[in-house]
């Protein structure tokens, strides 16, 4: 008996391992994760060899497993939030990898996670300082997935054969109904799938996000997934624009988004949108100025993931309001490359600390030179006092009077003291600032 209960227990673990993970993904702690963002548009088979030379590299793999796509809010995990944040991260919308981590690592732990946010992150937390504590920092690659209808087939450790074979029965039947479920074509007979990376044919443009885009109607709001794969991008590179062209399906009708890039002196600019649902057509326009709007260099990507881009429609009694695009990145004219270029982000990089520290720097430049100018004006003195021209002290004290009482030394001196006041002051405001932000 005892035999046939650890035989039990090694297939179900063996099963459990074999079993397949679902997107997205969230991988943190190893130094290589940071060269996966670039590899959204490479083919699956080139795709492969780094993920697996990051599973073999890795010393040991923590798989944590949600119960569900939705997305992390940093509010519900913040433990999670600055334990990813404290190295080197990625974060891979897609649905599936194009190699798994099991079998091609020795130390690989699956935790399930419950679903409950301050539960989770503890977990996470946890279970991953205990790796690092017994493999080192730096060693343990941690991987967030998520999962639908195959979640608690990895959470298993015992049951009984017979309940095993029973429920993979089950899962074979969910799986056979939901592809008949399926709609094998959109309107048109054009085919359709529902993820969050754009590419056009021929690799000419690109367009992912971590989440769908929102499109809001007066008395409505629509969360745009299943597009047609047919993405096309309109090269007017003589003319100084390009357009990215998406077709959406919602609820059966199409909605067609235009994006418009203009072209000046080598760089781009995403300006506007044009969208055609039903029989609406609008053209809505990005809000912000030239430092504010996704632009880049020719060659260049751009991706912020601190701020949404908003377009609006300028005529206020129009039935499409606006469409929102949140933590995405972005590159028109990719000229068939198959990875995004450099990445310019919409960080910037003067910032109240980095004002603050040139502020008192140029304080100090400027009291250091009134103090050489100050050491440059003074003269030895030409005459030497004798017994024979002796000065008596009453003109003493006004040649000594009129030389303290010089109007260009008192001048400088009152400029050194207001000087020595504004450092004190921005001394204590850059303080105040690093303090509080």
């Amino acid at each position: 008996m005892q035999l046939i209960l650890v035989a039990t227990l090694l297939s179900v673990a063996l099963g459990s391992c074999s079993a397949s993970i679902a997107g997205p993904f969230i991988f943190w702690g190893h130094s290589r994760v940071s060269g996966l963002q670039s590899q959204a548009l490479v083919d699956s088979n080139s795709r492969e060899l780094p993920l697996t030379q990051l599973f073999t590299e890795a010393k040991a793999i923590v798989v944590f497993v949600r119960n569900s796509t939705n997305r992390l809010e940093g509010t519900k995990y913040p433990r999670f939030q600055n334990l990813v944040k404290s190295g080197a991260w990625t974060y891979l919308p897609q649905r599936s990898l194009a190699a798994e981590p099991f079998g091609l690592n020795a130390n690989i732990e699956v935790v399930s996670l419950s679903g409950h946010g301050e539960e989770d992150d503890s977990e996470i937390l946890s279970a991953y300082n205990e790796a690092l504590n017994t493999y080192g920092r730096g060693e343990v690659l941690g991987i967030l997935a998520s999962r639908e209808e195959e979640a608690h087939f990895l959470a298993k450790r015992e049951a009984a054969p017979a309940a095993e074979e029973e429920e993979k029965e089950k899962e074979k039947e969910k799986d056979k109904e939901k592809e008949k479920e399926k709609p094998k074509a959109a309107e048109g007979g054009e085919e359709t799938e529902a993820s969050f990376i754009y590419v056009a044919e021929g690799n000419k443009a690109v367009l992912s996000l971590n989440g769908p885009l929102e499109l809001r109607l007066t008395n409505d709001s629509l969360r745009l997934e299943e597009h047609i794969k047919q993405i096309t991008f309109d090269d007017q590179r003589a003319k100084g624009y390009g357009r990215l062209s998406i077709t959406f399906m919602h609820s059966g009708e199409k909605c067609t988004l235009r994006f418009k890039f203009s072209l000046i002196r080598g760089s781009w600019t995403l300006r506007n949108v044009e969208v055609e649902y039903r029989e609406l057509k609008s053209v809505l326009v990005a809000r912000g100025d030239e430092y504010t709007l996704p632009n880049a260099p020719l060659g260049f990507s751009y991706r912020c993931s601190a701020e949404n881009v908003h377009f609006l429609n300028p005529a206020k009694n129009e039935t499409i309001q606006g469409l929102i695009l949140s933590d995405f990145q972005v590159q028109p004219w990719l000229n068939g490359r198959q990875e995004y270029g450099e990445v310019y982000d919409c960080v910037g990089f003067v910032s109240a600390p980095i004002l603050a520290g040139l502020f008192v720097v140029t304080l100090l430049l400027g009291i250091l030179g009134l103090g050489i100018s100050a050491m440059l004006s003074m003269h030895t003195p030409n005459r030497f006092e004798s017994s024979r021209s002796k000065q008596s002290p009453t003109a003493m004290f006004i040649q000594i009077t009129y030389v303290a009482f010089k109007p260009l030394a008192l001048f400088t001196l009152a400029i050194e003291l207001f000087l020595i006041h504004l450092l004190f002051v921005l001394i204590v405001l850059y303080v105040y600032v690093l303090w509080y932000y």
